[in-house]
């Protein structure tokens, strides 16, 4: 008879609801597996990364400063390697993005843009007096 209690005292059925709920969670590990998943894809289609300037004058690192994104020279032919060219590039849609650009040469601040053409051409522009006056360069992607 005593044992018959400890079958009736079964806690095994109250188990199995326990393993639904941890169900759940990797279901929920599984829909934050998309995010992480997206992201290689996102990065083929986002400027970050070092791009060629359309004269082969020297190369942009491109990389994330907060919630936007940030340009540096790198190896040009200058002896400003780390200078800041692309500055706080504000996320906008259809893979653009907006801020200011450095002209190296004048050391003149523009409104900027930049967008993606495809997976290696990044097309940036600068514009002077409010949009009267632009201009642009396509880059390359370098990697």
């Amino acid at each position: 008879p005593p044992p018959a209690p400890t079958v009736a005292a079964a806690p095994p059925a109250p188990s199995p609801p326990p393993a639904p709920a941890p169900a759940p969670a990797p279901v929920q590990a599984a829909a934050a597996t998309p995010a992480p998943a997206t992201a290689p894809t996102r990065d083929l289609n986002s400027p970050l990364g070092v791009w060629l300037t359309e004269e082969k004058e020297g190369k942009v690192r491109i990389e994330q400063c907060g919630t936007n994104l940030c340009g540096y020279s790198v190896d040009s032919k200058s002896n400003q390697n780390g200078e800041q060219v692309l500055i706080n590039m504000k996320p906008g849609k259809d893979q653009k993005w907006s801020g200011r650009i450095l002209d190296p040469n004048s050391g003149s601040t523009y409104d900027s843009t930049i967008a993606m053409k495809g997976t290696d051409r990044l097309r940036v522009q600068g514009c002077a007096f409010g949009g009267m006056f632009c201009g642009g360069q396509t880059w390359t992607r370098v990697n």
